[in-house]
This record gives C-alpha cells, structure tokens and sequence, in this order.
C-alpha cells in the first residue's frame, strides 16, 4: 500500500514539475528584445510599396479601387495579382428554375428583377392580380438597385500606412485601409458610401490573432498580407420583394416567397504576371487579367487548369472543403509557385442596434476560369441592416519564414483600422511539445519505481555464496 502511495505521489510530483517548467516551452525564443527583425519598408507614391525581406507588395493611391500585387522579394519575375472586383447581391431561394447548391453563388441566382421575374410563378393568376403585381412591381424599383457593385465605378479614399506597435514601442508591422466615399455611377448604392471598408495588416513576424467578441483567432505568418472586408448596413433587394410579398398578402393573395433570402457575393480576380508586364499593370491595372500568364491554380490538393475562358459557357464551381482556413495556391502543370490567397471558412457578423450581439457564420466560395486567371466568389450569409467582416490574406510560401508567433494580437473591428497589440504570445498550456514531455517524465518515473519494487520482491540467489574451493 505504501509503495502504491509514492508511486502516486510522485506521478503527481512529475506533472506538477514539467507545469511549472511549462512556460520555458511556450516562451518563443525570438521574441527577447534582442532580435534583429525584418521591418517593413514603406515607399509612398502612385503606386504604395511595401517591402521586406520576404515580399513586396504594391497597392494604388489616388482612388482607386483595392488591388494588391505581390510578389517573393527574392523572386520578382514570377508576379500575383489579386484584384477585388465588386459586391454581388443574389437570390439563395430553393427553386426548381435557379441552379442547385444555393449556398454557392452562382451568375444565374443575380438578384436582379429578371431573376425574379423568371422565377414568379404566373399560372392561374388572374387578370387582376397581374396588374396589382405590375403596379408594385413599378413603385418597387424605386428601391431597388443593380445585384452587381462595381468596385471600379467607386472612389476610394486610401488610409495611408502606419506602425503597427507594441506597449514598449517595437515596431512589428504596419496597417492601411481602402474606404469606398463616392459612388457616382451607381446612384442607388449611394447607401454604401463610407460603409464598405478594406483595412489591411502586413507583419514583419508571425502573430497571433483573436477576433474581438469571439473564441475565434489564428495566426498571421510574416510574409502573408491580412485583408479584411468590412460591409455596414447593406441595402437588400430582397427586402424591397418582402415588401411586395406582404402588400399582396393584405390584397388578399396567397403569395410566398420560396424558402430562403438572399447573399452577397465578394468577386475577386487572381491573376499572374512578369516583370516586363509591370509597368503596364500600374498604368492600365483593369487590363492586367489580359496579360496574365497563368495557367493552373491548386485549391488546396487540387489542380485547376485555368486557361480557357469558361464565363460564357458554364457556371461557377463550388469549392465543398469543409477546413477552418482554404487556400488556393498559383501553379503551373507541374508544381505550385509560392503565391498564394487563402481565407477563412467562417465571418464575424454583428448585429444591428446590438453591437454586443457578435456571432460567426460560415463562408462559401465557388470559382470560374477566366481565361489566365480564376474569378473567385466568396458567399456571404443575408446579414440585414448589421456589420459583416471578413478576412482573407495573400501572401508566399517561404522556407526561412519563422512560424512560430511572437505576438497576440486582436484584429481591428468595425471601422478601425489599426489592431491591438496585446502580449507575448504565449501558447495553450497543453500544446504537443509539453503533452510529449509529460509522457517522458511520467514514464521514466514509473519505470524507475517499478524497478525498485521489483528488486525488493526478486529472492537472493544464495547458493555458492561464502563456499570455498
């Protein structure tokens, strides 16, 4: 009973010592105030570029919409664009006229007054109740607005770049942003002036991030660029059919909208070109898909081959991963190329007039060959009049980049900018380095204990002993 008690008792002993000896486990070694880090050079003009030891990005000023083009700074003749196309509002009805898969987006579900018109089932409606519906129909359009905001037909005012800093000054990144302020083209989505933001974080070192009012957080590697999509208060033209649906109901019609609402779409393009191709991206950034050179992406294990424009003849693909974070990758026949856009599976939506009301909803993406390069849509949920913000990043693959984060940091949140440097990070204190440590001591514990029992139960061999020749 005694040995049984120490053998306890010093079980116990063991995981109590490799606890406390767990913070030299979890400290990450480059994060003394020693280190020589990478830091981020900055040089304003027409075109903003940033620059580091890993990658170079640039990105426009003067009002134009967001687009980021990157390349590995060891690397500058194999170059990556993305540029964010626009907003996309469709119908995510369950319908026997729309495509399948109505968490997808799909060109076909556009909530335009065509989609709709298409869908409306007319058989049997009577005379009267026709006319009633062309009636509204009219005094509905008033509200209702184009399914497709064009980003380049918007003014964007650019958030210059500044240091991203911890409490004791170190410099470890920078942050900027795109704010749409004008969309003179578009009249109607006048309501998104100053509610569609694009704040960016580019770190010099890996971090960790916490998404404020959540559980959620990830980490940001130093060579990847952080984008977040932030869209306040958008205006639905399925509301303005909920209207119209409930109007008809007072007339005394039996009129349902299918099962369903609407989403929003973010469109973006992924495109890849060299070094000669430069200078005329900058002049003429809306022909870069033109001169695009890419041939195959790799969304996640698998290959796409994008050099046939499939836009006029097929629909998107949907991308049925189920992981927190996706990306796709640029390749060519035989290999990947380091660059790289990846997003998270899931966004933060904050409900309206209750900021305090935060909740995460899953993202959906589906894409199409566009001849050189991909067009991607990520599918958000119907979010009403509340704040959604999502994030997906850019970056390269790089062998030397150090994956460990040195920082905890909590994203920005609704129109800020700039995140907040909170601490050291410091991992769970069950991370896999500590548990195989446990296991080590706790076995080597019990080895020695067992042997010690053994060696007081084993009998003595006395035969021989003290005889003599």
């Amino acid at each position: 009973m005694k040995t049984k008690r120490n053998w306890l008792a010093s079980i116990v002993l063991s995981i109590l010592l490799v606890s406390l000896a767990s913070p030299l486990f979890a400290l990450p070694t480059s994060a003394s105030e020693d280190d020589d880090d990478d830091e981020v050079r900055i040089i304003p003009g027409t075109w903003y570029k940033l620059e580091s030891d890993i990658i170079t990005v640039l990105f426009p000023a003067g009002g134009k919409k967001p687009m980021f083009i990157w390349w590995y700074t060891n690397e500058p003749d194999q170059i990556y664009v993305v540029k964010f196309q626009g907003l996309i509002e469709w119908f995510a009805f369950v319908h026997p006229r729309l495509p399948e898969n109505p968490d997808y987006y799909n060109h076909m579900r556009d909530a335009s007054e065509e989609t709709w018109s298409g869908m409306a089932e007319r058989v049997g409606m009577s005379e009267m109740m026709r006319n009633i519906m062309l009636q509204m129909l009219a005094q509905i359009e008033l509200k209702w607005h184009s399914p497709f905001l064009n980003f380049e037909a918007a003014r964007w005012t650019l958030i210059k770049p500044e240091n991203i800093t911890t409490s004791e000054g170190k410099i470890i990144g920078v942050s900027f942003g795109f704010n749409l302020t004008d969309v003179p083209y578009q009249p109607r989505f006048a309501f998104a002036e100053n509610n569609i933001l694009i704040r960016v974080r580019f770190y010099n070192e890996t971090v960790h991030e916490t998404v404020e009012g959540t559980n959620f957080g990830y980490d940001v590697y130093a060579g990847e660029m952080k984008i977040d999509l932030v869209i306040n208060k958008w205006v639905w033209n399925i509301d303005a059919l909920k209207e119209l649906v409930r109007r008809l109901q007072r007339e005394g019609f039996n009129v349902q909208l299918p099962e369903g609402t609407s989403k929003l779409a973010l469109w973006v393009n992924l495109a890849s070109i060299n070094m000669t191709k430069l200078q005329l991206a900058k002049e003429e950034p809306e022909e870069i898909e033109e001169n695009s050179m890419a041939t195959h992406m790799e969304i996640e294990d698998h290959r796409e081959d994008i050099t046939v424009n499939k836009t006029e003849k097929e629909s998107e693909r949907p991308i049925e991963i189920s992981r927190p974070i996706i990306k796709i990758g640029f390749a060519n026949e035989t290999k990947n190329l380091g660059g790289f856009f990846r997003f998270v599976s899931s966004a933060k939506i904050t409900n309206y007039p209750n900021p305090g009301d935060k909740n995460m909803v899953p993202v959906k993406a589906a894409y199409i060959s566009g001849g050189a390069h991909m067009r991607l849509f990520l599918a958000y949920p119907y979010f009403s009049n509340g704040t959604l913000e999502h994030d997906p990043s850019i970056g390269v693959e790089a062998a030397d980049v150090d994956t460990t984060p040195k920082y905890t940091v909590q994203a920005p949140s609704g129109t800020e900018v700039t995140p907040t440097v909170i601490s050291a990070y410091i991992p769970p204190l069950f991370n896999t380095q500590l548990m195989i440590a446990l296991i080590v001591v706790v076995s080597v514990v019990a080895v020695a204990l067992y042997v010690t029992k053994w060696k007081r139960k084993t009998p003595v061999n006395m035969v021989g002993a003290g005889t003599t020749g």
